[in-house]
């Protein structure tokens, strides 16, 4: 490979904070606001102008496991955060219509959650928004965070890509809920990534709405309704390396150009017959790329078993997707996942929130859904906040202080006794 000598050069440090979070996705905006509200000055950076990622920008509409998806099945594992967000979305009218699992609009009382629910996704950028604000989040929009500077073996700085240029922001403890781990892996963090032959690697997949749908004629499953609009599944493409941009490219394209086919096959599905694009997802689902070594890796076994961990910090109950070629329903209510799961090997200052935490494949295919990605942000924030108070790096936090906040904002850990 051809390479360019790049001269050195000064970044300037633009912003500081307690704790900086890089994306606000799912993971990073749970974890930006309990962050704020466990007392920490906290900066969220994102390359969009609104918050969400892949369950916005992404249209990925439908949030699954609040609880397992079949018996055993009474406990909703999913709380915290999470179910707040459903009830704001209820009280704008943006919790709404049908999902792949059935019509659940007369299921959201606080702890009867069902498994899955549906959303309008502009009623989502409003919801997570104003929670951020009301928290005291500062937002950094429009702001690729990129790399991570380290100094004796801690992140010092993040480094953002902005329209002004390279900006450099410095923390105390510094969360990466970019997805992929980016801010991890530049930091230095061992990780391991599925190959697109032989490991199950999960397909992408573009999300898409459509508008001059008939909501009465709509037959339950395979859409997200809300009025006479509806977003649905789109194109599924084959395994793809989800952080290699000619893949992603050749994935965009592939799937962007099969819509109008889509559509076209859609008219054919009751209340679908007058049905228009309205917009496709701003960019296609990754579902699977890194995952970064942590001081505890989840193990296909820990999942099987329904583990449970001392320092649980969340529950995961969805469904593996891809179990050697089928879809595997947990025979238990959920496994712990453990607070050094979310701890990377090697670097400090650093906390890991989202589908690239420490796990086998297996645990990743169950905690990678939103409600479960958003438990783990808020468990990363809260943990980075304690860290700064008690002036201590994450690694060495008191897990059981980070729990008892978690429980005190509605968390469900079921710890053991």
């Amino acid at each position: 490979m051809n390479t360019v000598h790049e001269p050195a050069r000064e970044t300037p440090v633009r912003y500081s904070a307690d704790v900086v979070v890089a994306g606000g996705g799912p993971a990073g905006a749970a974890a930006a606001i309990s962050a704020a509200r466990t007392g920490a000055d906290v900066l969220l950076v994102e390359r969009y102008g609104f918050l969400g990622g892949t369950a916005t920008a992404g249209l990925m509409c439908c949030m699954n496991g609040f609880r397992n998806e079949r018996p055993p099945q009474d406990l909703q594992a999913i709380k915290g955060i999470a179910e707040e967000i459903v009830h704001r979305l209820k009280d704008i009218g943006g919790a709404t219509g049908f999902t792949a699992h059935g019509d659940f609009r007369e299921q959201l009382a606080r702890g009867e959650m069902p498994y899955a629910v549906g959303f309008d996704p502009e009623a989502m950028k409003r919801v997570l928004l104003e929670m951020a604000v009301e928290s005291g989040v500062r937002l950094l929009f429009h702001a690729w965070a990129t790399d991570a500077i380290v100094a004796d073996g801690a992140v010092t700085h993040l480094i953002a890509q902005t329209k002004g240029g390279r900006e450099a922001i410095s923390g105390k403890v510094f969360i990466d809920a970019t997805g992929d781990g980016d801010i991890a892996v530049s930091a230095g963090v061992p990780h391991e990534q599925a190959r697109k032959e032989g490991d199950r690697m999960m397909v992408m997949g573009l999300m898409y709405r459509v508008g001059g749908v008939d909501p009465d004629r709509v037959q339950v499953g395979g859409c997200i309704v809300h009025g006479e609009t509806a977003v649905l599944w789109g194109p599924s493409i084959p395994a793809r390396d989800g952080v290699d941009s000619a893949d992603l490219s050749a994935a965009e394209v592939e799937a962007k150009s099969r819509m109008p086919e889509v559509i076209e096959q859609l008219r054919k599905r009751p209340g679908f017959e007058k049905c228009y694009l309205i917009e496709t997802a701003v960019h296609i689902g990754v579902r699977e790329t890194r995952r970064i070594m942590g001081e505890y890796v989840i193990s296909e076994q820990d999942v099987l078993d329904g583990a449970r961990f001392d320092d649980v910090i969340g529950i995961s109950c969805n469904p593996v997707v891809n179990y050697y070629g089928n879809r595997y329903y947990l025979p238990h209510e959920g496994f712990d996942i453990p607070y050094r799961s979310l701890v990377p090997l090697k670097v400090e200052s650093l906390l890991v929130a989202g589908r690239c935490i420490s796990a086998h494949q297996v645990g990743f295919q169950s905690f990678r859904a939103i409600p479960s990605i958003r438990v783990i942000g808020q468990a990363a924030g809260t943990a980075a906040a304690v860290a700064v108070r008690s002036g201590v790096r994450p690694r060495l936090v008191d897990v059981s202080e980070v729990q008892r906040r978690l429980i005190e904002q509605g968390a469900e850990l079921r710890m053991r006794s």
